[in-house]
């Protein structure tokens, strides 16, 4: 574990330094990022702005999930969705021999290479915004709570983590289909809306979406004492599985992967 520790601290700083580096870069992108949160407020805002309630959620708790869908976003921003651009480049390049060579698991380097510090800013964002909310609307601040609520965004996040990098694994077979990274953002996207939106899709949608909707749903109930043991544990099955799915996965896909010297 101190290794890992220690080689994630080198990868931050690098990251860091690449962000001096390259000032106007950042400046562009955190702007960018400022805006893109902004934006998803300033919409929710108008669209919940003649209705009081949405598929059994009234107006602050749609709010508030968006709240927590820019915190959780705003996390995986930063810590991994910039890795999994990486690692397609890296695959479709055949540049993989190389990290399969380190004497570092091969999944962690793929997924913690890089830190995009712009998005920290969508963290605090959602964060303001939630405190906000939540005072505004008389919503008590327990702080046992919401202590639970961020509790249940980082397993939220592990299994979002574990459904990108499953089907970036797909990447091995297809290292030319790099453009399903850039439909897992849109994917991401739907967990910014409740779950009872898809339940009037046809079935076998909704079961392959059920996972999604549980990312930032289940931590949202949970602030309004809405959610339920069932909730909670199907939130914490699904990243078990997803999570040991995707390094069995990637584990087997290393079986089929063509090396720049094959």
């Amino acid at each position: 574990m101190k290794q890992y520790l220690r080689v994630y601290r080198v990868y931050a700083k690098m990251s860091l330094e690449a962000l001096f580096a390259y000032r106007a870069n950042f400046i562009n992108s955190f702007i960018s990022s400022v805006a893109w949160g902004v934006f998803s407020f300033v919409s929710i805002f108008l669209l919940t702005s003649k209705t009081s309630s949405i598929y059994g959620w009234k107006r602050e708790e749609i709010i508030l999930l968006t709240c927590g869908y820019q915190i959780m976003i705003g996390i995986f921003h930063t810590l991994f969705s910039k890795n999994f651009g990486y690692m397609a480049e890296v695959i479709e390049y055949a540049q993989l021999d190389g990290f399969l060579l380190k004497p570092i698991d091969s999944q962690f380097v793929m997924s913690m290479r890089w830190v995009n510090y712009t998005s920290i800013s969508r963290i605090f964002l959602g964060i303001i915004f939630l405190l906000y909310i939540m005072q505004n609307f008389s919503i008590g601040l327990d702080p046992f709570i919401i202590g639970i609520f961020f509790l249940l965004l980082l397993v939220g996040l592990l299994l979002l983590y574990s459904i990108w990098f499953t089907v970036a694994t797909v990447l091995i077979w297809l290292p030319r289909l790099s453009n399903i990274i850039e439909l897992m953002f849109n994917v991401s996207g739907m967990t910014r809306y409740p779950g009872e939106l898809y339940k009037h899709a046809s079935e076998y949608l909704f079961f392959f979406l059920l996972p999604i909707t549980l990312v930032v749903a289940t931590p949202v109930k949970f602030l309004f004492r809405r959610t339920s043991i069932i909730d909670i544990s199907e939130l914490f099955a699904f990243s078990i599985i997803f999570f040991l799915l995707s390094r069995k996965f990637w584990k087997f896909a290393l079986r089929y992967y063509t090396s720049a010297s094959s």
